[in-house]
């Protein structure tokens, strides 16, 4: 990546996660997986702020002084009343404050326009989250760190819950609170050669800004336009072996809860990843092995062509996880169940005549783009960029969309077969060095949906930063971004589910207060 490039994307993304995580990296959570001795980090570098000063160790007292008039006596004498003499290699300095806490408070409220429901109708939510942990070092050599998580929100109903899963990280915000716990683990080194990290933990891989297919070892998918990443990490004993002279890095890692407890040795997952330097080239290849999944490889790679940025990911495995369905072509699920209601009676979706198969070969998803900053005036930088992603087992229409969320299988930004998305940044232009704007349009392309969202965010006081976004949905009714159901009552086994409508949504609008202590 080139150094223009590098240092607009961090001005940016310092304050602003939309284009990449905010959620503390390895390098920042870890202080680093170098064998070289290096600061601690602050609550401040975990979230985001400007790092503070290091506590300083420990210093030892001077040795007394014995006046003598020989030297050999005064030596013998120091050596005698002094402190004892101690290996460097063999011992390690005890830091005087340990222990640091902090966190991070953070309040938002959405709303959601959908065609034809009134002003007053409008849906409205307020999810809240907090975030506290506990950060221990006592040596540069050790260190634990837990993060535990309080979320609800007060705006929704008891019991309630949107049928149509949104794939935002507030979607799964109940009205009563909840506690979660985000990360708890153990990190330290045999030699300074090998970085064993256990617990639970973030591990992201994948290069791509909005649609990460390699990124497999977290249990749930990336929401892309997210300011903030919510995801809770994963159980897991990392291993990791850096070869300095060549810059590359080498991970074994076994997996204790990402397809289901490993509650018999059997169901202990396994990966492995390598991260290889070429040049202005950074490469990656990783592998998974899990029970109950099929085995995945990716490779991804970034890179800069002149004034360009380039990247992308590869994820490959044979056939399918979950089942696939097939609609009857040119037929929609609402059309059906008309078709076969007779009598009043409801249809039973278990008796439709839809197809779950199995792909057959292997099932590639693929995504790459590329990023230009440029400057245009003397002191500030605008950065744009566009993005790919093909799906292979994504769906070429919206005829499956209703079942699959009846089966449990609507997964957003991961439905359609293709997708595309452009976007452009903007960090701190003119006198404005504490606002950040970032404009994105991505659209599923198999069934022409679209959605395009501007977010602002801006650094009011050192700890608050202030969000806001608009977007508009438009395009074809009932794709991804502008979905729409409506289907008669049905039978779900002995289940009688009533009449659903859903009005597809046209514009949504978002505030949020972020404190990071």
């Amino acid at each position: 990546m080139s150094t223009r490039t590098t240092l607009a994307l961090a001005a940016a993304l310092a304050t602003l996660p939309a284009l990449a995580q905010e959620r503390p990296s390895e390098g920042d959570l870890f202080g680093g997986d170098s064998p070289a001795e290096e600061p601690r980090p602050d609550e401040s570098a975990l979230f985001g702020d400007s790092p503070a000063s290091a506590p300083a160790a420990t210093q030892q007292p001077e040795a007394a002084q014995t006046p003598t008039g020989d030297a050999e006596q005064d030596r013998d004498a120091q050596a005698l009343n002094g402190p004892a003499a101690t290996n460097a290699f063999e011992t390690e300095e005890a830091v005087e404050d340990p222990l640091k806490i902090g966190g991070r408070f953070y309040l938002r409220a959405f709303t959601q326009g959908n065609e034809g429901v009134s002003f007053g109708n409008t849906s409205f939510s307020a999810p809240m989250l907090v975030d506290g942990y506990l950060d221990a070092r006592p040596t540069d050599r050790l260190r634990g760190f837990v993060l535990g998580r309080l979320t609800f929100d007060p705006a929704r109903r008891e019991g309630s819950g949107s049928l149509i899963p949104t794939g935002t990280s507030t979607s799964n915000i109940t009205a009563a609170p909840q506690m979660l716990l985000d990360q708890a683990w153990l990190r330290f080194d045999v030699g300074r050669k090998l970085f064993i990290t256990a617990g639970k933990q973030h591990v992201k891989w994948g290069t791509s800004r909005f649609w990460n297919p390699t990124d497999f070892l977290s249990p749930q998918r990336r929401d892309p336009l997210a300011l903030l990443d919510t995801r809770t990490g994963a159980t897991m004993l990392k291993v990791h072996v850096p070869w300095e002279d060549k810059g590359w890095n080498f991970y074994a890692i076994g997996l204790l809860d990402n397809a289901g407890p490993a509650n018999t040795l059997g169901r202990i997952g396994g990966a492995a990843r390598a991260e290889v330097v070429l040049g202005q080239t950074e490469l990656g290849l990783d592998a998974v092995l899990q029970r109950g999944r099929k085995p995945r490889v990716g490779f991804d790679f970034s890179s800069a062509l002149g004034p360009i940025d380039i990247y992308g990911e590869l994820a490959l495995k044979k056939g399918s996880d979950t089942p696939m369905y097939r609609v009857p072509e040119g037929v929609s699920l609402g059309d059906l169940l008309a078709q076969v209601q007779s009598g009043g009676v409801p249809p039973d979706l278990a008796s439709l005549p839809i197809e779950a198969y199995y792909p057959d070969g292997y099932t590639p998803q693929v995504s790459g783009g590329a990023t230009w900053t440029f400057a245009y005036s003397e002191n500030d930088t605008a950065t744009v960029g566009v993005e790919y992603f093909y799906n292979s087992t994504g769906y070429p229409t919206s005829l499956a969309y209703p079942y699959l969320i009846f089966q449990g299988q609507f997964q957003p930004f991961y439905l359609g077969q293709h997708y595309a998305s452009v976007y452009a940044l903007l960090a701190g232009p003119g006198s404005w060095d504490d606002t950040n704007f970032i404009l994105s349009n991505l659209g599923n392309l198999s069934d022409r949906s679209f959605t395009t969202r501007l977010d602002v965010t801006h650094r009011a006081l050192r700890y608050l930063s202030v969000e806001a976004f608009v977007a508009v949905n438009y395009g074809q009714k009932g794709g991804e971004f502008r979905f729409a159901l409506d289907l008669p009552a049905t039978r779900l086994g002995q289940q009688v589910m009533p009449p659903i409508v859903v009005a597809p949504p046209t514009v949504q609008a978002g505030v949020g207060l972020r404190i990071d202590i």
